[in-house]
């Protein structure tokens, strides 16, 4: 009969290690999902603060873009606006002008 009683103490404590075993391995995969998660929101957010940035400097090169596209067709196309450049930008002249410079 002692021996049933002893048989029946170590199965109960058995079990409560396993139950124990299985809290912690509980515990431990609900605190790495809760990890991976908030660190997935953490790259979600900095990913969209760099996306606003870059799409920022999109903007602003493609404004350039366009700009310099312009440029180019007015300066291919425009003898006047090529030689009004050339005169503004290199400080040229034609022979006998003087040029006068203000700043």
């Amino acid at each position: 009969m002692q021996k049933k009683s002893i048989d029946a103490e170590r199965l109960k404590q058995r079990q409560r290690y396993i139950n124990i075993g299985w809290m912690a391995m509980t515990v431990i995969i609900a605190i790495c999902t809760l990890w991976v998660s908030i660190s997935t929101i953490g790259d979600m957010i900095r990913t969209r603060l760099d996306r606003r940035v870059v799409d920022a400097k999109i903007e602003a090169l493609e404004k350039k873009i366009e700009a310099d596209s312009i440029f180019i067709r007015d300066i291919t196309t425009s003898p006047e606006f090529m030689e009004r450049f050339a005169r503004e930008t290199y400080h040229m002249q034609r022979k006998g002008e003087t040029v006068y410079i203000m700043e």
